[in-house]
């Protein structure tokens, strides 16, 4: 193959997806983005602030990121830059996936094919449009499976800092570490044994003592502290939400859904209002993919050749980068299987993997039908590339075009909408923070938010007669409004001070988000 033809393809769907990336940004936010970015902008200079033990430096990254960008005259919030960002890294990523599959699939078009599958399937698709710590974590994984490939030369020092860049990203990282010691062992060299546990112990050591010192140093920072268990419990701390779960069926029904929304997502009703000419080619298109994908697939049909898929299974038993890919799944499979199993977006850390699988797979099938010597066996039905096509355009259409709309995500459609009801200054009161009061407070940027305890309303008596003397306008959200409510006295103050001609909400199904204003003054 062509060294020129291929960095010209490399290029042109590089900067494709880039393109497609950019231009439908979503609008669906992930509810840490928001978080993320409300902390950067708050933040004045580098502190502990930026610091978050789930994902270290990924705010310290951003905030410089973003005050670089704002330094040069651009006018730009912080959301928009993470974001931007995101989607440079998840292409890069896709670079990183495309030099790993081609160190040994022979197929360029296979190696295309497999790595737009990966850039469009709709979870990754998603999260490379929105601010998360997931695309720069999984990059840094992909270096390091990268140095770590048998067919190079080691370099555990090497490994161990991507490893550790990782890690620092995002703490779920940490689970691919049994990968990157396996592959000190799985070389193409065949390096004597007492030479394999060297480098593992190099790797191991000299990751264990980059993250530690950089968490530790951070968690000093944070709290002024070296406490070793408050160091502990600080770094495997995680949200109320959290934790582990053992009921096997309902892991057993997440970890299924998780993989059929990896890879395809959205709803067929989101288009609703959105319809245009251009949206009935692009569906047409889809059909049309569908069909002929259908066509080829019954078309060439063959009964499964159990002797072909037992040379397989050997060939992949014998094939370092299969087991690792192999190990890789396996791993977080099992993590995941107990570790908040619904969170279809943590299985972006194996995503990866279940490609180059496949790619070595179909690499396999594709080596044994040339091997076959006939003709029209070996005659490409380019069935993978309209599976790509028809995937991606399913997901364009049912996901990613219809979040690129505020509204069709109804509590951004409603924070903007607040911005005609909250003047600048206007203070909001909330009990609790969760994502809706995040993102309100972050696409209202001229209000004030105040964490309260509801039941001390002394305290908050006198707050809103200062507000009063100052002429600005107190409101409540639903964490504030429940707080009060769960008490006799709470709904008596509630009813005599708030203004119902004033309440906002949106309450259904899905969301429960609503706002009220309160009298500044005493009746």
């Amino acid at each position: 193959m062509d060294r020129n033809r291929e960095r010209l393809v490399v290029w042109t769907y590089s900067l494709a997806v880039l393109l497609v990336y950019l231009s439908f940004p979503t609008k669906n936010y992930f509810f840490d983005g928001v978080d993320f970015a409300y902390t950067i902008e708050s933040a004045r200079r580098l502190s502990t602030s930026l610091v978050h033990p789930n994902h270290l430096i990924y705010n310290l990254v951003g905030y410089l990121i973003y005050k670089a960008v704002r330094s040069v005259g651009i006018d730009i919030r912080a959301l928009e830059v993470l974001r931007i960002a995101n989607s440079l890294l998840s292409v890069l990523s896709a670079y990183v996936l495309f030099r790993i599959l081609r160190a040994f699939v022979r197929s360029l078009y296979l190696c295309t094919a497999l790595v737009l599958l990966f850039s469009f399937s709709a979870t990754w698709w998603k999260f490379s449009t929105d601010a998360n710590a997931y695309i720069p974590s999984v990059l840094f994984i992909l270096i390091s499976f990268y140095f770590a490939l048998p067919t190079l030369k080691p370099r555990p020092l090497l490994v161990a800092l991507t490893f550790s860049i990782s890690m620092c990203f995002h703490q779920l990282a940490v689970v691919f570490y049994p990968v990157l010691v396996a592959a000190c062992f799985l070389r193409a060299d065949q390096l004597d044994r007492r030479k394999q546990i060297l480098n593992a112990f190099y790797f191991s050591a000299a990751a264990f003592v980059i993250t530690f010192v950089a968490y530790y140093y951070c968690f000093y920072l944070a709290t002024a502290s070296l406490d070793f268990t408050r160091f502990v419990r600080w770094m495997t701390s995680f949200s109320p939400d959290g934790g582990f779960s053992f009921s096997a069926w309902n892991n057993l029904a997440y970890t299924v859904r998780g993989h059929a929304r990896l890879f395809f997502g959205g709803r067929f009703n989101l288009l609703k209002g959105l319809i245009n000419p251009l949206i009935v080619v692009l569906m047409a298109a889809l059909a049309a993919a569908a069909l002929l994908l259908i066509f080829q697939l019954v078309r060439n049909y063959k009964r499964p050749d159990s002797r072909r898929a037992s040379v397989l299974i050997n060939d992949l038993r014998r094939n370092p980068v299969a087991l690792l890919s192999a190990l890789w799944i396996l791993v977080y499979l099992i993590f995941l299987f107990i570790w908040m199993p619904q969170h279809t977006f943590y299985r972006l850390f194996y995503l990866p993997a279940i490609i180059i699988l496949a790619g070595l797979v179909l690499s396999f099938y594709e080596t044994a039908r040339a091997a076959a010597g006939d003709a029209a066996s070996r005659r490409r039905q380019y069935r993978l590339a309209l599976l790509v096509a028809a995937l991606s355009l399913a997901n364009f259409l049912f996901l990613i075009y219809p979040y690129a709309h505020a509204e069709k995500f109804p509590p951004l459609a409603f924070a903007l909408e607040m911005n005609r009801e909250w003047p600048q200054g206007t203070v909001i009161y909330y009990a609790l923070t969760n994502a809706d009061n995040s993102l309100f407070r972050y696409f209202n940027p001229s209000t004030i938010w105040k964490q309260s305890d509801m039941n001390d309303r002394k305290a908050l008596e006198a707050e809103l007669q200062a507000l009063d003397e100052q002429g600005q306008s107190a409101w409540l959200d639903d964490s504030a409004i429940s707080q009060l409510s769960s008490t006799k006295e709470g709904t008596e103050w509630l009813s005599m001070r708030a203004r119902e001609e004033t309440r906002r909400k949106l309450i259904d199904k899905s969301y429960r988000i609503q706002f009220v204003r309160i009298d500044t003054r005493a009746r």
